[in-house]
């Protein structure tokens, strides 16, 4: 009687052992998983300005290499310490099912953390094409108004003045057209951003100006 006394006091002495092993564990995870999340949330991919969005990246980065570090941890928190109490409690169903319960939403707040990972590397990728298509753009429209702002036709005679003149307002109104894409595609992801990260507007005041003064120029001509 004394030693089925016995054996059963070490049993709950186990069992009670592995459950607060199970809990410490269980509580680490789900405070790191909390965490990941709220700093996934402060990264936001999308900007016009490629410096802010390799900034971003980097912040990424060391986001999931801080989450991957905890995957081993967490596998051995299933297959073991898990498995142990859930087997040490296989006699009470109510306890099993609130375990299980426990672990199923680990289980599942670790996949959506994942997940919602891939999606915003993908997001990044994403945001550092059009934004290094936004920039080439932009440069372009900004190059051709100071290349041909610098062009002089003093020295052609009327005929070739006037060919000149004519192909500069055909390619400035052209321009014009590619200044309210630009403008439009700043505008579409301007909403996206939280707040102002580069100097765009302050861009497009000045290529606005640009073409201003070029088709007075035009006009004069």
């Amino acid at each position: 009687m004394k030693q089925a006394n016995d054996l059963h006091e070490e049993n709950l002495l186990l069992t009670q052992k592995t459950a607060n092993q199970f809990w410490s564990e269980y509580t680490e995870l789900s405070i790191f998983l909390d965490d990941i999340s709220k700093q996934l949330v402060e990264i936001h991919p999308c900007s016009t300005s490629c410096e802010y969005i390799k900034h971003e990246q980097e912040k990424y980065n060391q986001l999931i290499e801080k989450f991957l570090s905890k995957k081993i941890k967490f596998q051995e928190f299933l297959q073991e310490y898990s498995l142990q109490l859930l087997t040490l409690i296989s006699n009470n169903q109510q306890e099993t099912e609130e375990i299980q319960c426990c672990i199923q939403e680990l289980e599942q707040k670790w996949d959506q953390i994942q997940t919602n990972l891939n999606i915003c590397q993908n997001q990044l990728s994403e945001a550092m094409i059009k934004s290094t298509e936004f920039n080439a753009k932009l440069e372009n429209v900004s190059t051709w108004f100071d290349q041909t702002s610098s062009l002089t036709t003093s020295n052609e005679d009327n005929n070739n003045q006037f060919e000149h003149i004519r192909t500069v307002k055909e390619h400035l109104d052209k321009k014009y057209i590619d200044i309210v894409n630009l403008k439009q595609d700043y505008t579409d992801i301007e909403q996206q951003m939280e707040e102002k990260v580069n100097l765009v507007e302050e861009q497009f005041v000045e290529i606005d100006s640009k073409w201003t003064q070029l088709n007075d120029k035009i006009q004069e001509q």
